[in-house]
């Protein structure tokens, strides 16, 4: 099972939509894997999360079918990168349409999950508890920006002036609990803006970082850096 495939599993499992086959194997692969443990985990409580402030609504067909065609977009430019016909992207698509139509927030949940972050914006956290202020490491000193806790299970993520990651690599959100030697990962950024992660973890937190990762499936952290910073209250 490759990354995408696990992530895209992952996501379909917090919404409800695995066949119970879909289900069997991404347990199993979850028993011997404790990132994609952790990613299911943090897809729960997403979604959790989100239904528990949006109402479930059926999305209206405008809606549906935008979403949609801005998949079969993404979809198309990734096989044109990967080198599939026009065949086989198609029948990669096709798992998708198995998700039931639910909320809005559910629908925009998935998307969010599949490409590893989950961008929720919005104001309405109040004060953080804890603040980062996140600083590039020596080879990428013009990155910068801001980590935010809120209510012990919200991070929230500013960064401004990240390169592309290198080919064949991806950046990685991690946190350092006080009292852990090891960091955790919270989910993939996909570049500058703000996002926002919802945490399966218990504790309190002591350090954020931004790693590269390459896209090998090794739940362990690389040991490059590509920004930090450590929390205060």
């Amino acid at each position: 099972m490759t990354r995408d495939e696990r992530r895209e599993l992952s996501a379909a499992e917090a919404l409800g939509a695995l066949t119970p086959e879909e289900l069997a194997m991404l347990e199993e692969g979850a028993a011997d894997d404790p990132l994609l443990a952790r990613e299911l985990e943090a897809d729960r409580a997403t979604v959790a999360a989100l239904e528990a402030r949006l109402p479930r609504e059926a999305p209206s067909r405008d809606l549906l079918e935008r979403i949609m065609a801005e998949v079969g977009r993404l979809e198309a430019a990734e096989g044109a990168a990967s080198g599939a016909t026009p065949r086989e992207t198609a029948r990669r698509g096709l798992g998708r349409l198995r998700l039931p139509r639910i909320a809005v927030a559910a629908v925009a949940a998935a998307a969010a999950i599949t490409i590893g972050v989950a961008v929720l914006g919005g104001d309405d956290l109040g004060e953080p508890d804890a603040v980062a202020s996140i600083a590039g490491a020596p080879e990428f000193s013009a990155v910068a920006g801001e980590a935010e806790l809120y209510d012990g299970d919200t991070l929230r993520v500013r960064l401004d002036s990240a390169p592309p990651p290198p080919a064949g690599h991806h950046y990685e959100v991690w946190v350092l609990r006080n009292g852990v030697e090891l960091m955790d990962s919270v989910g993939e950024l996909s570049g500058d803006g703000e996002h926002e992660y919802r945490l399966a973890l218990t504790g309190t937190f002591a350090a954020v970082e931004i790693s590269v990762e390459p896209n090998d499936g090794d739940p362990e952290h690389s040991g490059v850096s590509l920004a930090g910073g450590r929390f205060t209250t």
